[in-house]
């Protein structure tokens, strides 16, 4: 009897597993597996700094700490994405392109994605330095593409899972009078309440089957300017101190996705090194560590069947002042990126003020929306219309200090467009 039974049992098996064999791959469970790799991209001593006219002629005189590139390769078998987070203050098309290329060529993948930190104590990417020869640039962008193509050969299964918390370490340096214009409140060391403030510490947890960590991303939205125009030495400012804090406590690779950051500071903004500034980009950069390390170990429900589905727009954008849009001179890049059911990434082209943001997160039926911003392009300020009307830094007309190029509502357009492509890609839209 039991030798019979054994047999019934044996043959179900097989029945169950040639039935397996012939589920269409579509049906099932796809296996995502993911990859990281890192590269340093700290520049020569000597080059041009980048973020702050008040350096005037003065160049980088150290390091303090060393500039990353870090890179994730996610796939599904069927859809593959590399993410590269920079600490740099923004990147080019020039540069996304030329790392593209070689990724492509080296990989096949063609789905890249390079977000910035926005570190104001970076390089600025001059195309002679150190020499015409071999502009430390090029240097940069080998060695970003080099860290995709390692991560993109040594992936592994792995589960997901996000979650988040908040961290009050911002705030917005627009301040609207009772007559509807605004004081630039640029450092707050006092902490006056300020609003809108986005306070969400989004993470992305990634193990491999193990349970061991492989990488941990952080999506925050606060401009990295601890560091003021009187500091010289090379930093990646708080998002640094994170990243290392995190890599120290959990293990596997950190990395800082920024948010819409276009209008919020650090309550300590522009430090000079005499007043402590790397005492407080060492306190900004723990206190979000120490959240970031909560939230992560808080997140239980990891998932290996996640799906992924990127889109990828070109939205062509007018320059501000052309009212009748006859001139559409510059391209906003969109990318949205689904993975699983619950968690989406839309990235964006520039400096997006905070609402944006909210907004997007607000509005989304994706359960964790995360808005990131500083990607494959550089187009400064995306204000909103409410504060193209009531003027201060990053609302008003570039080449009048206040640094906004593209036509007024583009940044409304993008959140709207990345939210449809969203609702597509999810099979959300009603046919």
């Amino acid at each position: 009897m039991k030798t019979r039974l054994s047999r019934r049992v044996k043959l179900g098996v097989l029945s169950l597993l040639m039935a397996a064999a012939f589920i269409p791959a579509s049906v099932r469970a796809a296996e995502l597996r993911a990859g990281v790799a890192r590269a340093d991209i700290t520049p020569p001593i000597g080059s041009t700094m980048y973020g702050y006219s008040a350096r005037g002629s003065n160049v980088s005189a150290g390091v303090h700490d060393p500039l990353y590139a870090k890179a994730l390769v996610l796939d599904d078998g069927k859809t593959r994405v590399a993410l590269a987070t920079l600490d740099l203050g923004d990147i080019a098309h020039e540069n996304t392109a030329n790392i593209k290329a070689i990724v492509k060529e080296k990989t096949g993948i063609e789905s890249v994605l390079c977000v910035a930190s926005h570190t104001h104590s970076a390089p600025w990417p001059g195309p002679e330095f150190p020499s015409e020869k071999d502009p430390w640039i090029r240097e940069a962008e080998r060695k970003i593409a080099a860290a995709i193509v390692e991560a993109a050969g040594k992936t592994v299964p792995v589960r997901i899972g996000v979650g988040s918390g908040e961290v009050r370490e911002g705030h917005n340096r627009r301040r609207v009078g009772e007559d509807g214009k605004v004081e630039m409140l640029w450092r707050n060391r006092e902490r006056i309440p300020t609003h809108p403030v986005d306070h969400q510490l989004a993470v992305i947890r990634v193990d491999d089957l193990a349970g061991r960590s492989l990488a941990t991303l952080v999506n925050f939205a606060c401009h990295p300017v601890v560091l003021g125009p009187e500091n010289l030495l090379i930093s990646a400012d708080y998002p640094g101190v994170l990243t290392r804090r995190l890599e120290e406590a959990i293990g596997g690779q950190a990395m800082f996705l920024q948010g819409a950051d276009g209008d919020i500071n650090p309550f300590w903004d522009k430090t000079p090194p005499a007043e402590g500034a790397f005492e407080q980009m060492d306190k900004m950069g723990s206190a979000l560590a120490e959240e970031a390390i909560r939230v992560r170990r808080e997140i239980s429900a990891l998932s290996a069947d996640r799906r992924l589905s990127l889109h990828s727009e070109i939205i062509p954008l007018a320059h501000r002042d052309d009212i009748e849009r006859r001139d559409r001179t510059f391209e906003a890049e969109v990318n949205t990126v689904l993975i699983g059911d619950d968690l989406a990434l839309a990235t964006f082209p520039g400096e997006f003020f905070v609402e944006h943001g909210l907004s997007l997160k607000a509005r989304s039926r994706i359960a964790n929306t995360l808005f990131v911003g500083y990607c494959n392009r550089r187009l400064r300020y995306f204000p909103t219309i409410q504060a193209t009307t009531e003027g201060g830094y990053g609302a008003g007309r570039y080449g009048t200090s206040s640094a906004t190029q593209v036509e007024v509502g583009a940044g409304e357009r993008l959140v709207n467009r990345a939210l449809i492509n969203l609702y597509h890609q999810a099979g959300l839209i009603v046919p």
